[in-house]
């Protein structure tokens, strides 16, 4: 099989255990083994090292891809990444990962080509029965670098190397054991003990290995199978050998097709390749990738077919669910104006993410997308609540800052949901990222517009107070000297004086109850966080008492249904039900005031109507009676500021509400307004319908 076409690390390994037969010394198994990972497709070059545990150094004993100049000694103390991956490597006995091996002065040349540098690599310990013989190196140029089960195979193959050396190592004592002996016997006696370290080292490797090793003789009878394929069978070596395929259980269009593929072998003498569905005995159907290989005579000629066997079900679920997943993530960047993403489980690479000119696009694998993307001091967060969905397998949701393809700094909202198995293990996470800069932004200006406004509030409520203390003391002292010089001198004025002293006091005190009802205005500023529930019955009847006077004067009569609690500022709703009630008792007209309050439940909120029977209100003219001033009436005919109503709209917009009146002239008028619902309270337990004030 040429080496182009070697891209499976199952056929890799494979090929490399086959190498280990037939050797003559370490140093040609070594070898052999270094230019038969260099030779294939996946690994750029193979280097095997002794580990010399006095020196704390490991000795190259063999290399295949690398110029022979550049194999030196490693110190495992000397500060490179090649030193301290070795060093892991011999102390732990596992296999470790890593970049930038280049680190060679010898290799500048390559060091300053891209293509060299930055290639991940792999240093496996060779470890048989906790002794190590030493460490193999690997380099690919695959920007993805070894992934997990190749990191277990080659662990695998590690043992099975160590094991051969150890083997190497027993004959080459056996064979040294003996120098005083004559030439001639050991003449005599090296072939037979090569033959036998060769059978021995042959068998272990066959009956070891995972994979199905078998042979067929020229009638596709059975010559030999491993306990590999005699488990999967489910039968005993004696069960077996000397049968067909279908004598073995193979169904009839199994074993026609691979009676075809022998006759093809020994026709071609080529080897042949394929993949083939198989049930086995304990593990139910699985998926195998299979090659029948010639065995040649010393003419030549075919004389029987050698195959192997790896069970690949794992790796077609996987290259299936890849494949799915592939399909799902695609289709979702299709349909997604947003950025798309994949996670590994542990979210330790970024396997790809679609950055809709956001931010900069990952086709391949990085393990460095936290820095990449992510903005320093929000990373700390964002590892939080990614630990947090991994532990509880939910939906991973963070707003965070992220670098911009332009380098410039924005704000995304990410959401990235696991992708589970069957067993309920997280095999991968989706995500998508909303570019929200441009919120985040009018978000800040909109944080300071409000802090800049609470101080404006603040500023004008002083200056408010400020102003009405200031206000009213001349007015008190006008209206006091007016009311002195009344008294004094009153009965040496004429009438026409007298009235205009009445006149002026007069005017001075509505200039004291504008001045007030100003002050009230301007201090109606309530934010939510300022609100409380609020018994509307307990306001209901705080308004009769404070309006008991006028109540009794107009004969008034106020009825009510049950009222509810809501969400709001108990002073302002007081104003806002005497301010609305007082209007009704105004403008009752020449019958005594009948006014009614009710509540309905809206969604999340109350809408309240208070209800007259008075004088009545244009309808054209229901918008304009809520602005500052605007009076429908002379002031001789009613009294009032103008600012009543004003202050109320105040009030109910404070609350997130709105105000209306509906009216005709003559026929009564019913204020609505609506306020928001207090959470999980319904009406209030207050005096039942009709319940009256009639004084």
């Amino acid at each position: 099989m040429s080496s182009a076409g070697r891209h499976s690390i199952t056929e890799v390994t494979g090929e490399v255990t086959r190498a280990l037969l037939p050797s003559s010394t370490t140093d040609d198994l070594q070898q052999r083994v270094c230019e038969t990972f260099a030779a294939s497709a996946l690994y750029s070059f193979a280097w095997i090292g002794r580990y010399d545990s006095a020196k704390e150094a490991v000795v190259p004993t063999a290399s295949a891809g690398l110029p022979e100049q550049t194999v030196d000694e490693i110190a495992l103390t000397a500060d490179s990444p090649r030193a301290a991956l070795m060093q892991e490597a011999v102390r732990t006995r596992e296999i470790t990962i890593g970049q930038d091996l280049v680190d060679d002065s010898r290799c500048e040349e390559r060091r300053r080509n891209p293509e060299q540098n930055d290639r991940p690599w792999a240093v496996i310990p060779l470890v048989y029965e906790e002794s190590l013989y030493g460490v193999l190196q690997l380099a690919t140029d695959r920007p993805h670098g070894f992934g997990a089960v190749e990191r277990e195979l080659l662990a695998e193959v590690g043992e099975t190397i160590a094991y051969a050396l150890e083997l190497e190592n027993a004959e080459s004592t056996t064979r040294t054991a003996s120098p005083d002996r004559p030439e001639t016997e050991t003449e005599t006696t090296a072939l037979p003990i090569e033959a036998e370290q060769e059978r021995r080292l042959y068998e272990t490797i066959i009956s070891s290995t995972p994979d199905l090793v078998y042979a067929f003789d020229l009638d596709y009878r059975f010559i030999f199978a491993n306990d590999a394929l005699l488990e999967m069978w489910g039968q005993t070596y004696e069960e077996s050998i000397g049968n067909t395929l279908r004598e073995n259980g193979y169904e009839p269009w199994h074993a026609e097709m691979h009676e075809r593929e022998i006759d093809q072998v020994v026709a071609t003498k080529e080897p042949i390749r394929g993949e083939v569905a198989f049930e086995h005995a304990e593990r139910g159907r699985r998926i195998y990738d299979y090659i029948f290989a010639p065995v040649f005579d010393a003419e030549g000629d075919v004389e029987a077919i050698a195959g192997t066997t790896r069970d690949i079900t794992e790796r077609k679920e996987a290259e299936e669910a890849l494949q799915k997943s592939e399909e799902r993530f695609r289709a979702l960047v299709n349909a997604s104006s947003d950025v798309v993403y994949r996670m590994s489980p542990d979210w330790s690479e970024m396997h790809q993410l679609e950055g809709k000119d956001f931010i900069a696009d990952t086709h391949e694998s990085t393990s460095d997308w936290l820095d990449k993307y992510i903005h320093p001091d929000d990373q700390e967060r964002v590892k939080k609540a990614i630990d947090d969905a991994i532990r509880t397998k939910s939906t991973f949701e963070l707003e965070h800052r992220v670098e911009q393809v332009d380098g410039s700094l924005g704000w995304t909202f990410s959401r990235a949901v696991p992708m589970l198995d069957d067993d309920g293990t997280i095999v991968e996470w989706i995500g998508m990222a909303s570019d929200i800069t441009d919120r985040k932004e009018y978000e800040r200006k909109l944080e300071q517009t409000n802090a800049q406004l609470k101080r404006s509030n603040k500023e004008l409520r002083r200056f408010a107070h400020a102003a009405s203390h200031d206000l009213q003391e001349p007015l008190r002292m006008v209206s006091s000297y007016l009311q002195l010089l009344d008294n004094r001198y009153g009965d040496d004025l004429d009438t026409e004086a007298q009235e205009f002293i009445e006149y002026a006091v007069d005017g001075a005190d509505r200039m004291r109850k504008m001045v007030d009802a100003l002050l009230e205005y301007s201090q109606v500023n309530t934010y939510d966080e300022d609100f409380e529930p609020v018994d509307c019955e307990t306001v209901l009847e705080e308004v009769r008492e404070n309006l008991q006077v006028a109540i009794d004067d107009h004969e008034a009569t106020i009825t009510s249904d049950d009222l509810p609690t809501v969400s709001g500022d108990e002073r302002q709703l007081v104003l806002l039900f005497q301010n609305l009630i007082d209007n009704a008792i105004t403008y009752a007209g020449d019958d005594p005031p009948d006014i009614h309050v009710s509540a309905d439940r809206r969604d999340d909120e109350w809408k309240f109507s208070i209800r007259d029977n008075g004088i009545g209100i244009d309808p054209e003219l229901t918008d304009d009676i809520f602005e500052v001033f605007n009076r429908l009436h002379a002031r001789d005919e009613y009294p009032g500021t103008g600012i009543g109503l004003a202050i109320c709209k105040r009030i109910v917009t404070a609350h997130n509400g709105r105000i209306w009146a509906e009216s005709e002239s003559e026929e009564g008028t019913t204020f609505f307004f609506t306020v928001p619902a207090e959470n999980g309270e319904g009406a209030g337990s207050g005096p039942a319908d009709g319940r009256a004030a009639s004084q």
